[in-house]
This record gives structure tokens, sequence and C-alpha cells, in this order.
């Protein structure tokens, strides 16, 4: 476990008592990572805000030196995202903006935020960017990188108060406009995150 944290709404309502630890994601719970997947994509309106990711993919976010984690509620999963080694449209991405191989190298995507339309409202977007900036601080990582379709404005206005700078606007093939953000961990110091097993 990474840490705990309390939780204040479910389904929209106030509640008391409503623990959550957030923990890395490891093989053995993939499938919780795809039901939490199907929970979210069944409730939204815009299906295009979220890319299905298979086992395959998620072992590969592993393979690769990222990671993955999430909040569980006992034994639920009711969020996660990930964040992984820049290949492909992304690295592509963060060439256009105009970073070199060593820059590269030393940067994170992090993306496929999800969180389960029962626990909304407990700031836990927020909650698991700000464990993924530190996770990737203590991980000797340099910047940190997400994309956002530019109709999200929730998800949008987390990542900015964060600290993240908009770099590019990317139309992808659906004629959808993503916001490529940045944010850069040097000279950013670690929260103090306690593992525990």
């Amino acid at each position: 476990m990474i840490k705990s944290i309390q939780l204040s709404k479910f389904n929209g309502n106030p509640c008391e008592n409503l623990l959550g630890n957030i923990c890395y994601i490891t093989k053995d719970k993939f499938e919780d990572v795809i039901n939490l997947f199907n929970r979210v994509n069944s409730s939204m309106d815009n299906k295009s805000w979220l890319k299905s990711r298979d086992v395959d993919y998620l072992q590969g976010v592993l393979d690769k030196n990222g990671f993955i984690v999430g909040c569980y509620i006992e034994d639920t999963l009711v969020a996660s995202a990930l964040c992984e080694a820049p290949q492909g449209e992304y690295k592509d991405m963060l060439i256009e903006i105009g970073m070199n191989e060593y820059e590269i190298e030393n940067t994170f995507i992090s993306g496929f935020v999800m969180v389960d339309p029962f626990y909304r409202g407990n700031a836990l977007h927020r909650t698991l960017l700000e464990t993924r900036i530190d996770l990737s601080i203590k991980k000797g990582i340099k910047n940190i990188v997400t994309v956002v379709n530019s109709q999200n404005i929730y998800s949008l206005n987390t990542i900015l108060n964060l600290g993240f700078e908009i770099k590019l606007e990317k139309e992808n093939e659906d004629g959808i406009i993503r916001y490529v953000l940045y944010k850069n961990l040097e000279n950013i110091p670690s929260t103090t995150i306690e593992i525990t097993a």
C-alpha cells in the first residue's frame, strides 16, 4: 500500500468513515482494472475521453518500467491511473513539443485515469495524479506529460492546477482536439509517501 485516504462522498452524497487505500496495481489485479474500465465506460456520455487498454497493454506498462496505481475500497478498485514510458504517438508528441532523446528517456506519460461513477467528487483524479508525480520523482523521472480531451474541462482544470502547462493542441484521427500538457519534475521535493506491504 502507498497510502490511505479518507473519502467523503458516495454516489454524490456525503458519507463518513469511507477509507480508500492507494496502492500499486500488479499483474494479479489487472482484471480489477478491466472491470473498472467497463463500469466507467458504461456511464460515460462521451466515450472518446477514455481508450480501452487490455491486459497485454497493462503488462507492457510494467515491463517497460512504468507503473499503475489505484484506489481500493475494501476489495473493489474504484479509481486507477498509470505512468508509462513514451512510445508510438506519445513519443511523436514529445518530439513535436521539442524534447530531445535524453529528455524523452526521462519522461513518463501519465494517463488512463478512471474513477468509478459512485466515487466521483472525492478528488480521486487529483490524488492519483499527485501520487503519480511523487512516485515518478522517486524513480528519478524528470518530466511528466499527459494528454486530455479539450472538452474534458474537469480533468483539464485538475491537471492545470497541479502546475502542468499546455504545450501542444493535437487533433486525433476522430477529429477530437486533445491537449498535451507537460510538467518538469526537477527541483520538486518528493512528499513523504510511505509504502507498506
